[in-house]
């Protein structure tokens, strides 16, 4: 089981502990817990981890969005804690709805993402968390429900922020929730993409890992005639996507997805400030598959916009991918680059 998370690795170690009562699983990675556990139902908000636990665990409940969902014959709650406090804050609240009083509420995660220092900020709705056990660079803890929750809307966690936008009568007005990319506003690689994006007066464009969506909404906004596709791994981005688009009357596709699928079809032009993270582990791979991808999913003239640390080696696969690669503006940490699908014989001139 060494290819397994740290967090689950030490889960396993304490699995005498977890046998007593059947379990919902939260943010769980690792979906061959699923026959080493009582797991009975799990909540996932990471497309990728849901898609794995339906394939491999068909038989327990599955649930896939921003709200917990119900225990069902569940008696006790695991979660891998995320790398964001509030987020983290956010899923006690949340089962505090789905739990009875008193019912034990597990917690494990690497000690490089927060863990050991969570339980400062547990609210008194949770009992103090207790200390269970320490290894593969990972801490276990026990807490339990103190009060029970009638109920949780997760509009009560929106928090909204108004972004000035040149030649709008009004700022757009952004929504985000706790565990979404930036939250709650904009960060400086955005920022400095939405500086350099052309004005396009038609077309198809996909806003790959769009966060709360303030790449596609800021160029919906300009130009409405665009049809924007907003696509992330994160549930929570899309519910905050989805608030985003409803505040300021505009309309989109919102897919969840861990990548760039076969059915996703064709665009004019893509915009990206794409990830390099899965939690906390630097993960280049997604970068990478992003980009050995795109290509196939824009037409002919397409276009594609992405921002990314400088430090990077994107430009090297843009120019694989496209047979060039445009660095349109830099600081001392960001670029913006640019590239665009020539046709096959001008592509193929370029790379030679």
């Amino acid at each position: 089981m060494k290819h397994l998370s740290p967090p689950s690795q030490l889960v396993l170690r304490q699995q005498l502990r977890l046998e007593d009562e059947p379990l919902l699983v939260v943010n769980a990675p690792d979906a061959e817990l699923a026959q080493l556990l009582p797991v009975v139902s799990c909540w996932q908000w990471h497309a990728g981890y849901s898609e794995q636990w339906q394939r491999q665990a068909p038989d327990i409940l599955h649930h896939f969005g921003a709200s917990a969902p119900q225990a069902g014959s569940a008696k006790a709650v695991l979660v891998w804690i995320p790398k964001e406090k509030q987020l983290t804050l956010y899923v006690l609240e949340a089962l505090r709805h789905v739990l009875p009083e008193g019912a034990t509420i597990w917690l494990v995660g690497d000690n490089r993402g927060g863990i050991k220092s969570i339980h400062k900020q547990f609210p008194n709705t949770v009992a103090p968390a207790q200390k269970v056990a320490v290894g593969n660079h990972s801490l276990l803890l026990r807490t339990c429900v103190n009060q029970h929750a009638d109920s949780f809307a997760v509009d009560d966690h929106f928090v909204y922020v108004d972004l000035d936008q040149p030649n709008q009568p009004t700022p757009l007005k952004l929504a985000s929730l706790p565990g979404v990319f930036a939250f709650p506003s904009i960060d400086a690689g955005s920022a400095m993409l939405l500086q350099h994006l052309p004005v396009w007066q038609r077309g198809k464009v996909l806003d790959f890992a769009c966060g709360h969506g303030v790449l596609g909404a800021w160029l919906n906004r300009q130009t409405p005639a665009l049809e924007i596709t907003y696509l992330d791994v994160s549930a929570l981005a899309l519910q905050a996507t989805e608030r985003t688009l409803e505040l300021n009357a505009l309309t989109g596709t919102c897919i969840a997805s861990d990548g760039l699928s076969d059915t996703l079809g064709q665009f004019d032009y893509v915009i990206s400030h794409p990830p390099f993270h899965t939690g906390l582990a630097t993960d280049y791979e997604i970068g990478k598959q992003f980009l050995r991808s795109v290509y196939q999913h824009l037409h002919t003239h397409g276009e594609l916009w992405l921002v990314a640390n400088r430090f990077l080696p994107w430009p090297e696969l843009i120019e694989q991918a496209f047979g060039h690669c445009d660095r349109v503006a830099e600081d001392n940490k960001f670029a913006v680059y640019h590239a665009t699908k020539l046709p096959a014989s001008k592509t193929h001139t370029k790379r030679r």
